[in-house]
């Protein structure tokens, strides 16, 4: 530049510098939060071992991607299980808690173990009544810092000896099993015989807390089977279902629940909520508890999807024939 030059720089010049300056040094911000922001945590804790649970783990992480969330970036799910082992749930709880979770989702009755745990936000999936179980003292707006979602519908007990009777007219005396400390049982025995005297069947509840004492049933029942087996759709029964269906159709007589995997396991039918679906509306409620929701303001919604499957293969082995009109209603044929 020559002595007595001056550098003149136009108004539209020096706007344009600016801003890319501002540009460069916003990017470097991003850049440092994002670096810094650690992925959120969700621990995702069952009773029953991880493999068993699976479908149900999968659909709440496609309830996540739903929602916006990328694991590994966004958020980071640390699953945990008692395989099955009761005793250990109390164990495993403190394990996952000490991960420092930023919300917790529980499978199933292993909400039970997290009732002590007042200072993480929990979300559960549960087969029982969340009032009878004390885990609320109301649905709409829960107590403390528990909410989620309940699969019981207590009309679905109904609907079942109905499509029971449309499947087995000939179907009399019928035997209702499950497990009787279940939250909730006492209402669907209850609504179970109402509609049983309706349809003029003669119903035996039989309890069964466990899987021991649904071998010991079965056995009983062998020497006089009934017509029909209708399962209460709880944790103990989900366990059993492989027995329970063995022996329906060793004595070929109709057995009926309410989750599509004891259909699915041998059993004729079930009516009930598609599971998949009630696990993915879980991922909606973590997701508005990582946006800071609390539990309180997100009310405990029941099931709303339901799904009737039927097992064909099933049917013939105890020499039944499916009526076309049930076979049209079904949702999902197992042939």
């Amino acid at each position: 530049m020559k002595p007595g030059w001056r550098l003149v720089l136009s108004p539209l010049l020096l706007l344009s510098l600016a801003l890319s300056v501002s540009l460069v040094l916003s990017s470097g911000s991003a850049h440092a939060q994002q670096a810094a922001r650690k992925p959120a945590r969700i621990g995702w804790i069952s009773l029953f071992p991880l493999a068993q649970v699976e479908s149900y783990l999968g659909a709440f992480r496609s309830g996540l991607a739903a929602e916006g969330y990328v694991e590994g970036r966004d958020v980071e799910v640390l699953a945990r299980s008692a395989d099955g082992k009761p005793d250990r749930l109390s164990a495993v709880v403190d394990e996952l808690v000490g991960l420092k979770p930023d919300v917790i989702v529980a499978q199933g009755t292993a909400v039970f173990g997290l009732r002590r745990v007042t200072q993480i936000p929990v979300v559960y999936g549960f087969s029982g009544d969340p009032v009878v179980a004390e885990l609320t003292d109301r649905l709409a707006r829960p107590s403390g810092n528990l909410t989620g979602v309940s699969f019981m519908a207590i009309e679905l007990n109904e609907k079942r000896l109905d499509l029971l009777r449309m499947a087995a007219p000939h179907a009399r005396r019928v035997v209702l099993m499950g497990d009787p400390v279940h939250p909730g049982a006492a209402l669907e025995i209850a609504a179970s015989q109402a509609m049983a005297s309706r349809l003029g069947m003669e119903l035996r509840w039989v309890p069964t807390r466990n899987v021991q004492e649904v071998g010991d049933l079965l056995a009983s029942l062998a020497k006089n089977p009934p017509d029909a087996l209708v399962v209460l759709p709880d944790s103990v029964m989900l366990q059993s279902r492989r027995q329970v269906a063995a022996f329906a159709s060793e004595h070929r007589i109709p057995a009926i629940s309410g989750w599509s995997a004891f259909a699915r396991s041998g059993g004729l039918l079930t009516f009930g909520p598609r599971l998949e679906e009630s696990f993915k509306r879980l991922a909606y409620y973590t997701a508005r508890i990582l946006k800071g929701a609390k539990p309180s303001e997100l009310p405990v919604e029941r099931s709303s999807q339901f799904e009737l499957v039927l097992n064909l293969k099933a049917a013939r082995q105890i020499g039944l024939t499916m009526p076309d009109t049930l076979i049209a209603l079904a949702d999902e044929v197992i042939e």
